[in-house]
């Protein structure tokens, strides 16, 4: 069985494995686990604090000058952006690998 892969923009590099944590907002920041991988529509500066906790982030906009790629870098987590339907694709708790290189999430089936 060939395992599924998403594609977006690559946005900090590196490549970290995870549990996918979907979170739609601050009400869900107190969900996301250490090393999990932070999957949701956009992030703004209040998402910071998750950024030292997560294992990689993956996001549905942005770019390379969005607040994800930005803090990313600076705290060397791979990031993949505009990754389309990112959260409705991947659910909770599923493994994924993050290759920020590359722009692809690789998600790992059980």
């Amino acid at each position: 069985m060939t395992a599924k892969r998403l594609v977006g923009r690559p946005g900090s590099p590196g490549r970290a494995t995870g549990a996918a944590r979907i979170v739609r907002g601050p009400d869900e920041f107190a969900a996301v686990q250490p090393c999990d991988v932070l999957v949701c529509r956009i992030s703004d500066p209040a998402w910071t604090p998750l950024f030292g906790v997560i294992s990689a982030v993956v996001t549905e906009v942005g770019g390379v000058l969005s607040h994800a790629a930005i803090v990313a870098r600076e705290v060397g987590i791979p990031t993949v952006l505009a990754v389309p339907g990112a959260t409705t694709e991947l659910t909770n708790d599923t493994l994924v690998t993050v290759d920020g290189t590359t722009g692809h999430v690789l998600v790992h089936r059980s």
